[in-house]
C-alpha cells in the first residue's frame, strides 16, 4: 500500500493530470509537495488548483520549499523530510514528471539510506515545447555522489543527450574532459531524431575525444544494460562523470548504475531560464516501477 506520494510544483498540463491520475489510484496518501522558490510564480495556479483536489479528496499535502540555487540547503531538507516525515511510512511513490533529476537522486539517497520501499511514475507529455530552458549555469556534482578520483587518470565526461546544446556545452568546458562520450537516445518519440543530433552534439565538445553510443531509455530496463556496459569500459581507464539530459525516466537508471559504480560521478546542470510551455498535455500511459 502506498503511503506518500512525493512531487515537485510544475506549470505543465502533466502535474494536475498526473497527479489527478496518482490520487485517483492511491487515496489514503499524504502528498508531500516540493515547491522550489525561484519558479513559485510560474505555478501559482497549478498550486491553487492541487489544493483545490486534495480538499476534495481529503488527502493531506505538505508543501516543502527548497531553492534551485541553495544546493546544500535543499539537500539538508530533504533528508530532514525523509528522516522525519516519513520516518514511519514503509512506501513512497515519487512523481519524477516535473522533478529536477538533483532532488529525483538525493531523494532516492535518503529514502534508500532509510531503507524504504521507493516506487516511482513518470508521465510523459503529449509533446515539448520549441525549446525547453535557457542560458545554462555551472555544473555542479550532487553531494555524496562525487566518485572516488584516482590519482593520475584523465576525465570521461558521459552525457546523456537531450534537445539542449547548450547544456552539453557547458559541461564540455567546465570539466575539460579528454574523453566525452555522448550517449543518444534511439527513436522517433517526441521528434527525437530531430531534436538530438549527433553532429550538434560533437560540435560542442571541441578539445576533447569524442565517442559516442545509442541507448533506449524507455525499454524494457530503461536502458540498464546499456549504460552498465559502457561505465564498465570507461572505468578501467578513467575517472568518470555522468550527466543526464535526456528523457527524465534516464535518471533511475542512472541511479541505478551509481549503486553498482559507486565510483563514478554525477553530475547536474542548472539553468536560469525555463519555458513556460515546456510541454503539452500527458500521454496515456505512464512509466511506472520500483527502485
Amino acid at each position: 500500500m502506498i503511503d506518500n506520494i512525493i512531487a515537485v510544483l510544475g506549470w505543465e498540463e502533466r502535474f494536475i493530470e498526473g497527479l489527478q491520475k496518482n490520487l485517483n489510484e492511491f487515496n489514503s496518501v499524504t502528498l508531500y509537495l516540493i515547491i522550489f522558490d525561484e519558479y513559485e510564480s510560474y505555478s501559482s495556479k497549478n498550486l491553487s488548483r492541487i489544493q483545490a483536489i486534495c480538499d476534495e479528496k481529503k488527502v493531506k499535502i505538505e508543501k516543502l520549499k527548497l531553492s534551485y540555487k541553495n544546493p546544500a540547503y535543499s539537500w539538508r531538507k530533504l533528508e530532514s523530510l525523509v528522516a522525519n516525515k516519513l520516518m514511519s511510512t514503509e512506501n513512497v511513490i515519487l512523481d519524477i514528471s516535473t522533478m529536477p533529476r538533483e532532488t529525483i537522486w538525493g531523494l532516492l539517497f535518503f529514502l534508500q539510506k532509510n531503507s524504504k520501499q521507493t516506487h516511482y511514475i513518470y508521465h510523459k507529455p503529449l509533446n515539448y515545447g520549441e525549446w525547453l530552458c535557457k542560458e545554462p549555469d555551472r555544473p555542479r556534482l550532487l553531494y555524496k555522489h562525487s566518485g572516488i578520483a584516482e590519482f593520475g587518470r584523465h576525465t570521461a565526461l558521459m552525457i546523456l543527450t537531450g534537445y539542449d546544446y547548450d547544456r552539453t556545452n557547458q559541461l564540455v568546458r567546465f570539466y575539460e574532459p579528454a574523453l566525452t562520450v555522448l550517449g543518444l537516445q534511439k527513436g522517433s518519440q517526441f521528434d527525437n531524431q530531430k531534436r538530438n543530433i549527433e553532429k550538434q552534439h560533437r560540435e560542442q565538445c571541441k578539445g576533447t575525444e569524442v565517442n559516442t553510443f545509442e541507448i533506449d531509455f524507455y525499454s524494457g530496463d530503461l536502458g540498464f544494460s546499456v549504460l552498465n556496459e559502457e561505465i564498465t569500459k570507461l572505468k578501467s581507464d578513467y575517472n568518470v562523470i555522468v550527466a543526464s539530459l535526456g528523457p527524465k525516466i534516464s535518471s533511475i537508471s542512472i541511479y541505478r548504475i551509481f549503486l553498482k559504480h559507486p565510483e563514478i560521478a554525477l553530475t547536474y546542470v542548472p539553468t536560469k531560464e525555463y519555458n513556460k510551455s515546456y510541454s503539452v498535455g500527458i500521454a496515456d500511459e505512464a512509466v511506472y516501477g520500483m527502485f
